[in-house]
């Protein structure tokens, strides 16, 4: 059931189709010659014992001659019916012995209805009244069945001979009155229209009413279906009414059938009732669809009218496909179910059914406690279902391996007997097993599988609680879609992916069989865990989980890197927003870009002069930030808000303290410095200032920005108007501004805004 299918080998009826079911019995019909010697004995025996039936005898016979007589005839009738005509050329009957000879003999034999007749040929007969037998003792021809308008007047001949005539030939036949047996230790050969056969040997049992072939029995056919049939032997008998062949094997010019014994059923009409065949039951069909079929027991059930019913092959049947595409299997039993014209319309496998098909490293195999195949029109494999217990289909590709299980499997085939469709449930489960490589393991309720015109997998979905396993990389949702052209997994119905330490949630989640990589996509949230402390390190220095949320995410396994768009960062209060961030986790390191939509956004803290921590919230257009550095870099149009203080510049890099030498119970990350650069303005109160450079240090609250000799640092002061110097030191504490004119002179400007309200 899977990739590579191909058209499977015709199941083939047991020994006996080969012939028209009612013309078998016909043909071995032609061992009733016994049976028809059988009353010729009878016959005789009453010509010798009745003297008045022999003619009185001519005056020169021989002594020993008591009685003889030339142009013998004799015939019996009763009711107006003839029953049996005796021709001789002549007849005598011995003194001493008392033994009788007739010579070219002629008999015929009218049947009950007058509507047949039987008809014997011999040159020589004997009777032998002491031993009571009768002897053939040359060449002995009889015609079965000769016409089909028997006699209804005493004299009448024959009627011309009919098609369904059987001829047969033998010599040395024997009847014993005592024993009631006719036999012949000669061959036997007969003809009919349907074919011709012989055996050497034969013995009719009156009593019992049976008739043995005792050697070499062989049958072959005519027809378009030619068969040849041969047996060891041969015994048909009456009650209960069969025929069994031992040694049985049935041979056309592609195929044999074979079995150590087969027992043919006959109904009162002789059709075939049931035939059965034990031992070695052995089916080999040759040419480029090849196969092979053996089991120890066999049996066929026929409806009447030349129609199959059932067949059934059982004790451990095995199978064996020759063709392109190699093919064995084995079942305990399996079942034929046939429709019109004998074509098989259900096969049904049962106890512990293997069936493998493909070359070595390009196979399929399937193991499973029943198997139902339908047919259609006796070639076309419509559909396949398994039963009775769990199922497994094992495919091989080079030196990869997937096993496929589930409660049931329902396959469809396409005209071309390859697979269109698989369906499976409950309990699916698909193992893929490269050497090497850790096994991925996909579990759901359900599934369905689509396949190519070659017979391989184009796509799979699985329902219900699905669950995927490869290595450190676990999946789960509610359904999944296979992709083989992509080989991507696509998940939905809440999923979640857990890989490393990395939880992923989203609607929609879309992994990587390949590469291992994974796209989600709508209330993106990812969570990374399995964090060790970094004490040297700051935003990301903790051993706290790591989260980010954002409407999508590309995240490649080889490199560790997470993509996300409309994104949100945060570990603890350290928070990062951006239109997109990307995020190692390997080197804690992230980048974030801004777009139309928005900008990059952080907040950080810093201690005011009570010592209190007080926010610091930056933004730009793009954000990077590698956590063994404590270090992050905001470029584009950046502005960073501290209390009364906003900066805005081209370029701000926040140098960050340790996570060592922050507050215990500290949240957010400090700031150690800031260090600006390009078109640097300041806005503090009513002040304003410009620059090209500027140092922040946390630690002692003080800016201080410097510009070039062509565009040197200023400020604006509400009661000093616009002031430029060398350098202006700004102490955030207390609002002191220092202005310097050179390397030591400096004029301090209060902040008498600051010195109006503590007044």
């Amino acid at each position: 059931m899977g990739s590579n299918a191909r058209k499977p080998a015709q199941p083939h009826i047991p020994l006996g189709m080969a012939f028209d079911p009612k013309r078998l019995s016909k043909i071995f019909a032609a061992g009733a010659v016994l049976v028809v010697m059988t009353a010729v004995g009878f016959y005789f025996r009453g010509i010798f014992k009745e003297k008045q039936a022999i003619p009185d005898a001519p005056k020169n016979i021989a002594s020993n001659i008591e009685k003889s007589a030339t142009g013998f005839n004799l015939s019996k009738s009763k009711d107006g019916k003839m029953l049996f005509t005796i021709h001789a050329n002549s007849v005598q009957q011995y003194k001493e012995s008392g033994r009788a000879a007739l010579h070219d003999v002629s008999i015929i034999v009218f049947g009950r209805n007058q509507d047949r007749s039987d008809q014997i040929y011999g040159s020589d007969f004997a009777y032998d009244p002491v031993a009571k037998e009768v002897t053939a003792e040359g060449q002995v021809r009889i015609d079965l069945e000769a016409n089909s308008t028997g006699a209804s007047s005493s004299g009448q001949a024959p009627a011309a001979e009919s098609r369904n005539l059987i001829h047969v030939t033998t010599s040395g036949l024997t009847f014993n009155e005592n024993t009631g047996i006719a036999q012949t230790k000669a061959a036997i050969e007969f003809r009919v229209p349907e074919g011709s056969g012989s055996a050497v040997g034969a013995m009719y049992d009156s009593h019992g009413g049976t008739l043995t072939l005792k050697s070499a029995v062989r049958i072959t056919s005519t027809g378009e279906r030619k068969a040849t049939i041969t047996g060891q032997s041969a015994v048909i008998t009456k009650t209960p009414s069969k025929i069994v062949l031992q040694a049985a094997r049935v041979e056309q010019p592609d195929r044999t059938i074979s079995a150590d014994k087969v027992t043919v059923f006959l109904r009162d009409d002789n059709n075939i009732d049931r035939i059965a065949a034990t031992g070695n039951l052995h089916a080999l069909k040759t040419g480029a669809k090849g196969f092979e079929v053996s089991a120890p027991e066999g049996e066929l059930e026929m409806a009447g009218a030349n129609q199959a019913r059932a067949g059934l092959l059982s004790g451990g049947v095995t199978f064996v496909s020759k063709s392109d595409s190699p093919a064995e299997g084995k079942a305990g039993r399996i079942l034929l179910t046939f429709g019109a014209a004998n074509h098989v319309t259900k096969v049904r496998a049962e106890n512990s059914v293997q069936l493998k098909q493909g070359a070595t490293g390009k196979s399929q195999e399937l193991h499973a406690s029943a198997l139902d195949l339908f047919v259609k029109d006796g070639k076309r494999l419509e559909k396949a279902v398994t039963s009775a217990g769990p199922a497994e289909i094992v495919r091989e590709q080079g030196t990869g391996k997937t096993t496929i299980s589930a409660g049931r499997f329902e396959t469809t085939f396409n005209d071309q007997n390859r697979p269109v469709s698989l369906y499976g449930t409950p309990d699916t489960k698909i193992v893929d097993s490269t050497p090497g490589k850790p096994d991925r393991i996909l579990t759901a309720r359900e599934m369905t599988a689509k396949f190519n015109e070659k017979g391989e997998i184009v796509s799979a979905e699985q329902m219900g609680d699905f669950h995927y396993e490869e290595g450190t990389q676990k999946a789960s949702a509610e359904h999944a879609k296979y992709g083989a052209v992509e080989e991507t997994i696509s998940l939905s119905g809440s999923p979640r992916v857990l890989d490393s330490g990395v939880t992923l949630t989203a609607d929609s989640i879309h992994l990587n069989r390949k590469t291992r990589n994974a796209f989600a996509q709508d209330n993106v949230k990812t969570t990374y865990t399995n964090i060790s402390a970094q004490p040297s390190g700051a935003m990301l220095a903790s051993a706290d989980p790591i989260h980010v949320t954002g409407t999508t995410v590309t995240l490649n396994a080889a490199t560790g890197v997470a993509r996300y768009s409309k994104a949100r960062l945060w570990q603890g209060a350290n928070i990062v927003e951006a239109p997109t961030i990307s995020f190692d986790r390997t080197k804690r390191s992230l980048q974030a870009q801004g777009s139309q939509g928005g900008q990059v956004a952080s907040v950080f803290v810093q201690k005011d002069k009570n010592g209190k921590l007080t926010p610091v919230n930056v933004k730009s257009d793009k954000l990077s930030y590698v956590d063994s550095e404590r270090r992050a870099v905001f470029s584009g149009n950046v502005i960073v808000r501290a209390q009364e203080t906003t900066i805005v510049s081209d370029t701000v890099q926040v140098i960050l303290l340790p996570k060592k030498s922050q507050a215990e119970n500290q949240s957010a990350s400090q700031l150690e410095r800031i260090e600006a650069q390009g078109d640097i303005k300041i806005q503090q109160g009513a002040r304003r200032a410009s620059g090209t450079r500027l140092v922040y240090t946390a630690a002692d609250e003080k800016m201080v920005l410097t510009g070039t000799p062509s565009q040197p640092p200023s400020i604006f002061d509400a009661e000093r108007g616009q002031i430029s110097g060398d350098s202006l030191t700004f102490f955030t504490h207390d609002g002191r501004v220092l202005v310097g004119g050179g390397e030591t002179s400096q004029t301090q400007i209060p902040d008498r805004t600051r010195d109006a309200s503590k007044k």
